[in-house]
């Protein structure tokens, strides 16, 4: 594990009680050193029915605090706290639980079904593996095999709604 990961895990480890404490979800966090200028500290929150901005407000100024009380980042730094937004990355296994009746785009790490591409509406996980209704057929990929997956949007359905 590098230095990078090591750090973001020990900046995991303190801010998510701070979020647990708030009802929110840390759902992800990066760190991005700046071969010039200031590292970048982007941090995700999220709660079932969304997040508001005073909340990710309130919640940056404490994140703030503590990250300059415990110094666990050696230089200078920028902070961003934001929501993870309608396309948002899934993760965790848990994600592909919580977002079940959703459209989501998998991309596997090997061809599955002819494709490595996916898009279908998402059944849930079960066993480590994701069940997906793709093309009205229900497909099952292994959990290890996706190596990105994000919630999609229906652009043709919002159309016809808006």
């Amino acid at each position: 594990m590098g230095y990078t990961e090591e750090l973001k895990n020990r900046i995991q480890d303190l801010l998510e009680p701070l979020a647990e404490g708030q009802d929110l979800e840390l759902v992800d966090l990066e760190l991005h050193r700046a071969r010039r200028g200031r590292t970048l500290l982007r941090i995700f929150l999220d709660r079932p029915g969304g997040i508001t901005l005073e909340e990710i407000t309130r919640f940056s100024r404490v994140a703030g605090e503590l990250l300059d009380v415990h110094d666990l980042i050696p230089e200078s730094y920028n902070l961003e706290v934001s929501s993870p937004g309608l396309t948002r990355e899934l993760k965790k296994p848990r994600d592909y639980e919580r977002y079940a009746g959703r459209l989501v785009r998998l991309t596997t790490r090997s061809v599955i079904n002819g494709r490595q591409v996916h898009r279908g509406i998402l059944l849930g996980l079960e066993a480590d593996v994701v069940t997906l209704e793709e093309e009205g057929q229900v497909r099952s990929i292994p959990l290890g095999e996706i190596a990105r997956a994000r919630l999609d949007i229906d652009m043709k359905k919002m159309s016809k709604e808006g």
